[in-house]
């Protein structure tokens, strides 16, 4: 929301924004923040959709291509099911909008081709993949899957190999076109196509709160894919599609950890997966009477975790989720419809005041405020801030002294509020 208010007021992304954030996916929380403003209701509802709408999609490609002897909901019903764990699923996320388009690209990359009949759909499907990462920009990696996909189905690998790379390419070309017009095209590198390969970890929830949420999930798709290499399919095409699935898995595992933020919303990349393997476990062994039992208890499961936060704590249901919720505490509401700046990570501040400098993303900012004893971050750091003049600056980590030092003829002007880290700026 504060990414997208920022660009609906005019500034440009990399440029006056510094933020990681794929550039597909700031323009939808700009064009968003256009239409509605802060609505956090419409975030979610259209989150929630998108989940519904990535499940009936990827039901209609198994029963449009005969993936299953049988057409069934049960993929979607799964889907749904595994997608609603955890609240952090609703969140209008850059991961789950890039999902989307990876599954609406599955039904061009699971058509048997032929030569020269297929050179659109692949082309489609790699522009859906490329659109894929600029929404989240470590779903690339998705294309070692797509590679995967073309060997196990396409006619000639090496040609189709190249079709899907020109259609990947081709938004980025649009991207790089734009930003090159915004003189942008250093920060875009920087910012967003270098800094998702740093692979460091960051644990948004403790490790046993995470081990809480996907315990279940994570056993169900287990068994569930022991389960298919145990009772593999007969028919070519079924065979070829369970392989593709379980490469699927592995895929998924690698974007998750070079998404360097590791929390339950990971599992959105594994939903295919559980939806494809937990129908193959159902319809073959749907036949004995545990499968319904077996369904009612994961449906429980599912419904308890969802809703943990209504049962007695304990120390079997309490979860730790204050880093993904904002904070109640009152200091953040002291200012409010304001233009500030935060030196530090906490974007609690911003819930109730708007953005007004480049320096957004803390982990990017530090690139210019950890370098005070050189003369160009010096420079740079007065060049963003003059622009804008913040009315409040938020000082967590104790740097106006030195700013003051430094750059008199900007600094010199906010004066601290009591014993407050805030610093107001007065004529």
């Amino acid at each position: 929301m504060v990414l997208g208010e920022r660009l609906s007021a005019g500034a440009t992304l990399y440029r006056d924004v510094y933020d990681n954030t794929a550039p597909l996916a700031a323009v939808i929380y700009q064009l968003l923040d256009v239409a509605f403003g802060r609505n956090i209701l419409v975030y979610r509802l259209l989150a929630s959709l998108i989940l519904f709408l990535q499940g009936m999609r990827f039901n209609a490609i198994l029963n449009q291509h005969g993936v299953f002897a049988e057409k069934s909901f049960l993929p979607a019903l799964l889907y749904f099911m595994f997608g609603s764990i955890f609240f952090e699923f609703d969140i209008l996320s850059p991961v789950l909008l890039g999902t989307t388009f990876l599954i609406f690209s599955l039904s061009y990359l699971i058509v048997p081709s032929k030569e020269g009949s297929s050179n659109p759909k692949l082309f489609k499907a790699g522009f859906l993949m490329g659109l894929a990462a600029l929404c989240y920009l470590p779903l690339l990696l998705f294309l070692l899957w797509a590679f995967l996909a073309l060997i196990l189905f396409a006619f000639n690998a090496f040609r189709s190999s190249l079709l899907l790379v020109c259609g990947f390419l081709f938004p980025y070309a649009v991207a790089f076109t734009f930003f090159l017009y915004a003189d942008a095209v250093p920060n875009f590198v920087q910012y967003n196509l270098l800094s998702a390969w740093r692979f460091y970890l960051e644990l948004l929830l403790v490790p046993l709160d995470l081990i809480k949420i996907l315990t279940v999930p994570v056993l169900f798709l287990g068994f569930s894919v022991f389960h298919a290499l145990i009772n593999a399919p007969t028919l070519n095409y079924q065979l070829k599609f369970l392989q593709l699935m379980l490469w699927w898995i592995g895929v998924a595992l690698l974007v998750a950890i070079a998404g360097q933020t590791i929390s339950a919303i990971s599992w959105l990349l594994f939903l295919p997966a559980v939806a494809y393997f937990g129908t193959y476990l159902f319809l073959r062994s749907r036949r004995l009477w545990i499968t319904e039992p077996v369904f009612l208890i994961l449906l429980a499961s599912i419904l308890i975790i969802r809703y943990s936060f209504l049962l007695p704590p304990t120390p079997y249901t309490k979860l730790d989720i204050s880093r993904l919720l904002l904070q109640p505490d009152a200091k953040y509401a002291y200012l409010k419809n304001n233009d500030i700046l935060v030196l530090g990570d906490n974007l609690n501040y911003y819930a109730f005041n708007r953005a007004t400098t480049p320096y957004l993303n803390w982990q990017l900012a530090q690139e210019d405020f950890r370098r005070l004893d050189t003369y160009y971050a010096v420079f740079k750091i007065r060049r963003n801030i003059a622009a804008s003049e913040p009315a409040y600056i938020v000082d967590e980590i104790g740097l106006m002294p030195e700013l003051m030092y430094k750059i008199p003829d900007l600094f010199s002007h906010y004066k601290r509020m009591g014993n407050r880290q805030i610093y107001k700026r007065v004529e």
